[in-house]
């Protein structure tokens, strides 16, 4: 088990039948177009090791199968070609641990789903 998952299990023990959300680091803007080197909020990577912005990490023991469940901005060919790669959808449960993902653009229609 990785340190994250590790963290995230001790976690969710202690909230029992609570639900946790915790949004990643927003953008900051240097100047009109230029931003400053980004830096993920630190619970937000104390628990996943995402370091992308405009996702949400969703924590609940009120669903059967998704526990760990990501929401994150979806891979485009022509945004990672000015940003840098992206973890996406497959690389949230992939190569991060989430029970489940979803694109950041989906969050409204399915936490009421992970709300028990």
């Amino acid at each position: 088990m990785s340190e994250f998952a590790a963290r995230r299990k001790q976690l969710l023990e202690a909230i029992g039948d609570g639900v946790a959300l915790f949004p990643s680091a927003p953008l900051a803007l240097r100047n009109h177009d230029v931003e400053h080197a980004y830096r993920q909020d630190s619970d937000f990577h104390y628990l996943t090791g995402f370091d992308e912005p405009q996702s949400v990490l969703l924590l609940t023991n009120q669903h059967e199968e998704h526990q760990v469940v990501l929401f994150v901005r979806p891979r485009k060919r022509e945004r990672e070609i000015w940003d840098g790669p992206r973890a996406g959808v497959e690389g949230a449960v992939n190569d991060f641990g989430a029970d489940a993902a979803f694109p950041i653009d989906e969050l409204a229609d399915k936490l009421p789903d992970y709300l028990g």
